[in-house]
């Protein structure tokens, strides 16, 4: 296996031996050719005082994309580093909307500084216009700096339009990749590419050249991860986005989008692994103790419960002990199988491939599924239980271990298609249903049958 060399081993060594000899003039051209994503990627590897002397050191434009790259603790450390007029420097310079982005993540406190310092009120309503929306909703994410189109206009004074405000606007690559059409309430009609405005004659009509926008308008109030499958269906560069009233306020782009899936994915993974995705970046040892912890809960209560089963069944277990010696293995194939199907219906419900209308037909399919692998299964473990005990308890043993990892694997996995669409119905992130909430589920149904059966069928 290849070993990946990360791109910021190749010049940290050079930029700390710089700052050593206080070559400033040689490290500003350096910086210049670095790659400022790379440079927020080796982070980490520096000290505090060689972070501040850096990010001092970089452009504008540049030190925007490294903040934006980096954890919130360390943007913190840079904010309170660089001091009010140094912040004030830095916002007055950016257009509103990377503004706007660039705090967006800070906790409560800096934002406050943050609105106390910048002086242009544009800026100032656009910061609390976003900040009104709830965390993790379009409204959150969106870029508020949107050109907005009349219906009426020819494509001359639309590209007059579009040139003036960019004469006084910085905006980020995409604002401008689709232009929206708004009415004489600032209601969105449409949108056009901007390549059709300049490829259309200059005496035609917006409401003309504009196509629907209905299909691709994602409400502010929307979560950002179903915004986040809009934009990904139609294969959008950016996405208008609309208040209640169905008035345009904003713009959610690519670069959003794909930030929001890294940030779910990641989640995702986390809870299916019964933690939380703050484990991705957590190095000591007690805090991943912490956030382990009350996943974990679940687990031993279950355990418990089983406990509690096995001793109901006692008497069962002390005159055939064989039975003991399967038990594990029926679990975990139960459990096994039935996080395989919660991992599906989780994933496909997070990528829109099942929607929730549809939990009927998914049960049934899992069902059939689960049946026909406990059928397999039950038929190898049958043969082999007969081959070890089949002197002493002939076909009755086996009976009960092959319809044993039948019933743990075919409820296993008709639970685990379930419990998703049940979760997400409670407003509850389907995630979670594949961690040790479905283990210990399937544990406790599994033991309970075969124990039944083995009550039944042996004594």
């Amino acid at each position: 296996m290849t070993k990946t060399v990360k791109a910021y081993a190749a010049f940290l060594p050079e930029l700390r031996q710089l700052l050593a000899a206080k070559d400033l003039a040689t490290l500003k051209n350096a910086l210049r050719e670095i790659n400022p994503v790379d440079l927020a990627e080796g982070w980490q590897e520096l000290s505090t005082e060689e972070k501040l002397d850096l990010f001092q050191l970089l452009g504008t434009r540049k030190s925007v994309v490294v903040f934006e790259e980096l954890d919130v603790k360390d943007q913190v450390l840079l904010l309170q580093a660089m001091g009010d007029q140094a912040t004030v420097e830095m916002a007055s310079e950016l257009p509103v909307g990377e503004v706007v982005h660039l705090f967006r993540k800070l906790p409560p406190k800096v934002l406050r500084r943050l609105r106390n310092l910048v002086k242009r009120q544009e800026t100032v309503e656009r910061i609390e216009q976003v900040l009104s929306y709830p965390p993790k909703t379009a409204g959150a994410l969106m870029h508020t700096e949107v050109v907005r189109l009349k219906e009426g206009m020819s494509t001359s004074q639309a590209l007059e339009l579009i040139r003036a405000v960019t004469r006084t606007h910085v905006h980020e690559e995409g604002l401008l990749s689709s232009l929206y059409v708004v009415n004489g309430e600032s209601r969105l009609v449409g949108f056009v590419t901007l390549q059709t405005l300049v490829a259309a004659p200059h005496d035609s009509r917006i409401k003309e050249l504009m196509s629907s926008a209905r299909a691709i308008r994602i409400p502010a109030s929307a979560d950002q991860e179903e915004a986040a499958q809009l934009v990904q269906k139609y294969s959008l560069i950016s996405a208008p986005v609309v208040d209640d009233s169905d008035r345009l306020v904003g713009v959610l782009l690519i670069d959003d989008v794909l930030d929001i899936i890294r940030q779910e994915t990641s989640e995702d993974i986390a809870k299916m692994a019964g933690t939380v995705p703050e484990e991705f970046t957590a190095h000591n040892v007690l805090r991943i103790v912490r956030l382990r912890l009350p996943w974990l809960v679940a687990s031993i209560i279950g355990g418990f419960v089983v406990s509690l089963v096995v001793r109901r069944f006692e008497a069962t277990m002390v005159q055939v002990v064989a039975l003991a010696s399967f038990m594990p293995l029926i679990a975990a194939m139960g459990g096994n199988v039935g996080a395989q199907s919660a991992t599906i219906v989780v994933r496909s419900l997070a990528t829109g491939h099942l929607q929730m209308k549809e939990w009927g037909k998914v049960m049934v399919r899992e069902f059939a599924v689960g049946l026909l692998l406990g059928v397999s299964y039950g038929v190898v473990v049958g043969g082999f239980s007969y081959a070890l005990y089949g002197d002493r308890w002939g076909g009755p043993l086996p009976l009960v271990v092959s319809l044993g990892m039948i019933i743990s694997m075919t409820v296993a996995a008709t639970i685990g298609a379930v419990e998703p669409f049940i979760f997400e119905k409670m407003g509850i992130d389907p995630a979670t249903a594949t961690g040790p909430l479905i283990t210990t589920t399937t544990d406790l149904i599994a033991t309970s049958a075969y124990l039944a059966l083995a009550t039944a069928i042996l004594l």
